[in-house]
C-alpha cells in the first residue's frame, strides 16, 4: 500500500510551497474580514464562514515573508476551522513522487505563532451582568436614548428601544401616510418604517435618508422602525432635571407626541422626551401599521422563544465592536475641555467631570492601534463601569444598538493574543457575513491599567464639565 499523502500546492509571497492536503477542508476566494485588535501579526482577523467564525491567518506572516496579493483562503482543520491565506491554490495531488517545492509545517508554524486560550462557553457568565452593584442613587435616574430629527433633540426611553439599525432597502407601501417611508426585510421579519420627521411635523425628508437610523420600537405587539437623522448619545438623567411639558406647548399641532422636557447639564440643548403610545396617535400611521400587525406579530412571538442580548455598537475607522447595554452607563459627547494629566498614561485622554465624579477617559484608538481619526469626526465618549470602576472610552461613533439572538453568537477563536482577550465573543449580524467583535467589559483593562487609573481618579479632585 502506497504511503503517498496528498499535497497541496500554494504560492505564497511568490513562491511555491506544499501543504499536507489530509486536513483540508475547502479553498475560498479571500472573505472580509474583521480585524482583531492586539492580536498576533499573523493574525489578520476573523470572517464568517456559513454562519461560523472562521480565524484569517496570513501564511506569510506565519512564514516572515512579506505578503503576497493574499487572493485565496486555504480552509484546514487544526483544533478547529482555520483559514490559511494564501496568493493562490495550485493543485491537489499525491505526493509520492517528491516536489522541488518546500513542505510547509503547518502545524509547528500555528503553535509557534499562535499561544493558545482556554475555551469560552457562550452559555456562561453574561458580560456585564455580574458587575459590582454601584452605590444607591439618592435621586432616581431615567435613562434615554437621545437622536436628531431636523437638527433638533428628541429622546426615548431606552427600555422602550429594542434595537437601532443601520437604514435597510424599502419597498414602498401604495397609498400610505407621507410619515410611512415604507416596508423593510430585517433578519426575515416585515418592518414597516415610519418617518420621525413626518409625525413630528416637520419638512418632509425626501430621498437623502441614507445615513440615516433607524429606532426599532414595540408598539401593541409589533415592532415598528422609527427614521431618525442620526443618533446623538445615552443620557442619564436626574428626574430632577426633568420637567413637564408646560401648557402652551399642549396647544396646536404635535402636542400628542411630546411627553416631558430634559435639561442635561453642562449647557447641553434641552431635550424633548417623546413617547411611544403618543406617537401613533395618527390615525392614517395607526391603519398602515395595523396592515401588517399580525405579520410582525407573530415574527416578533418568535423572536420572543430565542434568549436575546442587546449591545451598544460603535465605530473606530473602518472597524465596528460591541459592549453589553448592562455594562454602558451613558454614552455623552466629547467634551471640549478634557483636564490633562501631566506624566499621564498614553492612553488616557484625561479626566472629566460625571455629575460631580472624576472620570477617567480613555483613547480608544490608541488602545485598539487603530489610524488617527479625521478632524471631520465627531468623538463620543462611552461610559463603562469595569469592575468597582468607571472609565470613559473615546470612539469614532455610536451606530447601532443591537438585540442579538444567542444563536447569532459564538466564542472568538482560540488563536489570539493575551492583549485581545477582551473580545470574548463574536456576533453574526448581517446576510452579508458581518461579523462584529464583542467586549468583555472586564477584560478591557488589563489588572495594572486598572491600578494605574485607579489611582488617577482617587487623587483627582472634581475638574472640567461632561
Amino acid at each position: 500500500m502506497s504511503s503517498a499523502q496528498r499535497q497541496l500546492t500554494v504560492v505564497v509571497s511568490g513562491q511555491s510551497y506544499l501543504l499536507s492536503g489530509e486536513n483540508v477542508i475547502e479553498v475560498l476566494r479571500r472573505p472580509r474580514v474583521t480585524r482583531v485588535p492586539h492580536g498576533p501579526p499573523a493574525l489578520l482577523g476573523v470572517s464568517n464562514l456559513r454562519g461560523a467564525v472562521l480565524p484569517i491567518v496570513s501564511l506569510a506572516g506565519l512564514m516572515g515573508s512579506e505578503p503576497g496579493s493574499e487572493e485565496r483562503v486555504v480552509v484546514l482543520n487544526h483544533a478547529g476551522a482555520v483559514g490559511l491565506l494564501v496568493d493562490a491554490v495550485l493543485r491537489l495531488d499525491l505526493g509520492d513522487k517528491g516536489s522541488a517545492n518546500q513542505q510547509i509545517d503547518i502545524v509547528g508554524l500555528l503553535e509557534a505563532g499562535f499561544k493558545r486560550q482556554a475555551t469560552r462557553t457562550v452559555g456562561g457568565r453574561v458580560p456585564g451582568t455580574a458587575l459590582p452593584a454601584q452605590a444607591k442613587m439618592e435621586i432616581a435616574q431615567r435613562v434615554l436614548l437621545s437622536f436628531l430629527v431636523g437638527e433638533q433633540t428628541f429622546a426615548l426611553p431606552l427600555d422602550a428601544v429594542i434595537e437601532v439599525l443601520r437604514l435597510p432597502e424599502l419597498s414602498r407601501v401604495a397609498g400610505a401616510d407621507v410619515a410611512v417611508l415604507g416596508m423593510a426585510n430585517v433578519r426575515d421579519r416585515a418592518l414597516p418604517i415610519i418617518s420621525l420627521a413626518g409625525l413630528l411635523g416637520f419638512a418632509a425628508q425626501g430621498n437623502d435618508i441614507g445615513d440615516s437610523r433607524v429606532l426599532v420600537v414595540d408598539h401593541a405587539g409589533a415592532q415598528i422602525g422609527l427614521v431618525a437623522d442620526a443618533i446623538e448619545a445615552i443620557l442619564r438623567l436626574d428626574e430632577t432635571a426633568i420637567d413637564t411639558v408646560p401648557p402652551i406647548l399642549q396647544r396646536g399641532s404635535g402636542q400628542a407626541e411630546l411627553d416631558a422636557i430634559g435639561r442635561p447639564s453642562g449647557g447641553r440643548p434641552l431635550v424633548s422626551i417623546l413617547s411611544v403610545p403618543r406617537l401613533f396617535a395618527n390615525a392614517a400611521v395607526e391603519a398602515t401599521v395595523a396592515a401588517t400587525g399580525n405579520e410582525a406579530a407573530s415574527m416578533l412571538e418568535q423572536d420572543i422563544t430565542q434568549m436575546q442580548e442587546q449591545f451598544v455598537v460603535f465605530d473606530l475607522g473602518e472597524e465596528r465592536y460591541g459592549l453589553p447595554i448592562a455594562a454602558v452607563q451613558e454614552v455623552l459627547r466629547l467634551p471640549e475641555n478634557v483636564t490633562r494629566l501631566p506624566n499621564g498614561p498614553r492612553f488616557v485622554s484625561g479626566i472629566i467631570n460625571l455629575r460631580g465624579r472624576p472620570v477617567p477617559v480613555i483613547d480608544q484608538r490608541q488602545r485598539f492601534d487603530a489610524p488617527s481619526a479625521p478632524a471631520s469626526i465627531q468623538p463620543r465618549v462611552i461610559i463603562v463601569t469595569v469592575g468597582e470602576l468607571q472609565a470613559g472610552f473615546v470612539v469614532d461613533a455610536v451606530s447601532e444598538i443591537l438585540s442579538v439572538a444567542t444563536d447569532r453568537l459564538a466564542v472568538t477563536p482560540s488563536l489570539s493574543s493575551e492583549r485581545s482577550a477582551v473580545f470574548n465573543r463574536v456576533a453574526n449580524v448581517g446576510a452579508d457575513g458581518r461579523l462584529i467583535l464583542l467586549i468583555d467589559p472586564e477584560e478591557l483593562l488589563s489588572r495594572a491599567e486598572q491600578d494605574v487609573i485607579a489611582e488617577i481618579a482617587a487623587r483627582q479632585d472634581p475638574v472640567g464639565t461632561a
